[in-house]
């Protein structure tokens, strides 16, 4: 058997955008075309031919809400067997942070695009659950030793705006001391103000990065 006689799946790649208002919220679209036509899922589509994982995401992102320059990071690869009813096809999957002011408008196939709380799901096409539950518990995991979730405050926050940002990650109450001191060791912050930091420029510079 030659290499092109292998079967061969398509891939995609989806991305699951956070956001804190109150509450962390995700970034959902309802698909204007089948399979699932009508449901919620992941902004994402298929990968284009020489289209690297990474840019085919921050693509689909644009094209189906108009959401663009986030920081991402990549979640891992979902391919369980029958995940898609057109076939075998294997998903690239990616968590990006946005600020509290990002604004979704929906394009491309999505009939809307809408943010929905982690803690009040619709029900999600595909394996899309499966991909969030993923990717907010790599977030808790993240968040206990890299400063990375800052990025979902503001250009400046309060210390009562990053513990309630912690305390939604992990499901629990901070301690106050312990939590800023953290912050300072990771030299991730400066203070601004009195209770009002922003982030250090050696983060910022390394947060562009990703």
């Amino acid at each position: 058997m030659t290499a092109t006689e292998y079967p061969r799946p398509s891939l995609t790649a989806d991305v699951v955008v956070l956001r804190l208002r109150g509450q962390l919220e995700v970034l959902l679209i309802e698909r204007g075309n089948p399979p699932f036509q009508g449901c919620y899922a992941l902004p994402g589509g298929f990968v284009d031919p020489d289209e690297a994982p990474r840019d085919a995401a921050a693509r689909e992102l644009d094209e189906e809400t108009g959401v663009v320059n986030l920081p991402m990071r990549e979640i891992g690869v979902f391919g369980t067997p029958k995940r898609d009813p057109r076939g075998w096809v294997v998903t690239s999957a990616w968590l990006a942070l946005a600020p509290a002011s990002c604004e979704a408008v929906a394009g491309d196939d999505a009939a809307q695009a809408r943010w929905f709380p982690l803690t009040d799901l619709p029900e999600l096409a595909f394996d899309h659950a499966e991909i969030i539950e993923s990717a907010t518990a790599q977030l808790r995991t993240l968040a206990q030793v890299d400063p990375w979730p800052l990025g979902l405050l503001g250009d400046t926050f309060r210390t009562r705006h990053a513990r309630l940002l912690y305390n939604q990650i992990f499901g629990c109450k901070v301690p106050p001391r312990p939590f800023k001191a953290w912050l300072r060791r990771k030299d991730a912050v400066i203070r601004v103000g009195p209770a009002r930091f922003k982030a250090s420029e050696r983060f910022m510079h390394w947060l562009k990065t990703i």
